[in-house]
């Protein structure tokens, strides 16, 4: 996350400042960029008050418009799942994608774009193809515009998740959280049918602090348990699908 974020449990790869916020306060710590970013106050349904702002490349001026971070504890060949919420200041491309870093060029590998100026979820299923020297990449695409004014990209809630079975990659769910934030339960309800669903619970280190398995129907009421106060990040699968990822706040109020 968030942060935050993403995990894989058995490589340890993960996504720092996921969810870019720490508490309630912004955070961008673990990125970097080649254009510009930013932290507003702009979020999906449940994912906090933060998100990065990610300036877009133009013919003119910088190019190409990136925010990145280095996840140099990857395994090459092996299958990850990327997933965020993206949106565009306009109706330019912006996106997710795979990459790689040798001696300060990057390169981007597998990706997915929208141009939707709303918040929509975005999920790529592909490895790191890695030479010696290479180190992995999450890359958030900016966008690119051909004259001197640059466009927006806007990113939250970015997540790695390795794929440890083959399976097909579920469309993201978008889902309501509500309280949120809570101080001993709330509801989480699905634009979808969940069927033997898990719910995992990350901090914002990106550790696994506890599973809930087997949730079924189109709502799932979601206890604090003996988590302490603090920011969550909360991802669903079916299968070796990713269907949905959130961020909570608890607290003790």
């Amino acid at each position: 996350m968030l942060v935050c974020c993403v995990l894989s449990t058995a490589s340890m790869a993960q996504v720092m400042n996921g969810s870019f916020e720490n508490g309630s306060s912004p955070d961008l710590l673990g990125w970097e960029w080649t254009c510009g970013a930013e932290s507003v106050e702009d979020a999906p349904a449940g994912g906090g008050s933060w998100c990065i702002k990610v300036a877009g490349g133009n013919l003119k001026g910088c190019f190409p418009g990136y925010a990145y971070q280095k996840i140099p504890a990857v395994t090459d060949g092996q299958t990850y799942t990327l997933s965020g919420w993206v949106h565009t200041q306009s109706s330019l491309p912006v996106g997710l994608y795979f990459g790689k870093i040798h001696k300060d060029t990057i390169t981007t590998l597998a990706g997915d774009t929208t141009t939707s100026t709303q918040w929509t979820p975005l999920s790529i299923q592909s490895s790191f193809t890695l030479s010696p020297g290479d180190t992995a990449l999450v890359v958030l695409f900016g966008g690119i515009a051909g004259g001197p004014v640059q466009g927006f990209g806007y990113f939250d809630l970015i997540n790695l998740q390795e794929i440890t079975g083959i399976a097909p990659i579920a469309k993201p769910s978008n889902f309501k959280v509500s309280p949120n934030p809570f101080s001993s339960e709330t509801i989480l309800q699905f634009d979808l049918l969940l069927e033997d669903a898990t719910l995992s619970v990350y901090n914002v280190l990106g550790q696994l602090l506890r599973q809930d398995n087997h949730i079924l129907g189109p709502t799932y009421s979601f206890s604090r348990g003996d988590l302490p106060e603090g920011i969550y990040i909360l991802q669903f699968y079916q299968g070796a699908g990713v269907i949905g990822t959130t961020k909570i706040e608890i607290t003790n109020f």
